[in-house]
């Protein structure tokens, strides 16, 4: 009988622990899906020079439109460079977040600072000359047309009315 119990709540822990896991599992699912970009853009920035962050973006899609908007902190529209390419938005910047004495110490650095080099991609094709950009406190704004063929437009559906049932005979 003990053996029994023992059994049982080796098995309820186990089964806690493969749900445990499976949570865990589908949270990392949903953050590849929808931060994926953002983390492998840290995993390809491993080198010294490159930033240890990634800039916050939101896309907004409209019937005509995209627009990213950025999170770029103490940056002004001359310390960036902004790319389209195809269908994506690249983004450079340098980030210089301390000027340092020979005799300075740092005690802690937690602001980025280095070369940023942050590619979003779009989720259609825009045209490339349409793209117009602004920055406000510290936000970049990319606003960009949908290539004509990816706009959003309605179908107008055209209601066919039926002939009378008839039979055939064969």
């Amino acid at each position: 009988m003990n053996q029994k119990c023992n059994t049982e709540s080796t098995n309820q822990r186990f089964s806690q622990a493969v749900e445990r896991f499976r949570t865990e599992l589908d949270r990392l699912t949903d953050m590849a899906w929808t931060r994926g970009e953002e983390v492998l853009g840290q995993f390809r920035n491993q080198d010294s020079t490159s930033c240890d962050w990634t800039p916050a973006v939101d896309i907004v899609e409209t019937n005509d439109t995209i627009v990213v908007f950025m999170n770029l902190p103490g940056l002004s529209s001359n310390d960036v460079e902004l790319t389209l390419i195809g269908n994506t938005l690249e983004v450079t910047a340098d980030l210089n977040s301390l000027t340092l004495q020979d005799h300075d110490r740092v005690i802690k650095r937690e602001r980025p600072t280095g070369h940023l080099k942050r590619v979003v991609t779009l989720p259609c094709p825009v045209e490339n000359d349409s793209a117009s950009a602004q920055t406000e406190k510290g936000v970049f704004k990319v606003e960009m047309q949908k290539s004509v063929d990816n706009r959003i437009r309605k179908v107008p559906i055209t209601q066919v009315d039926e002939p009378a049932h008839q039979t055939q005979h064969v």
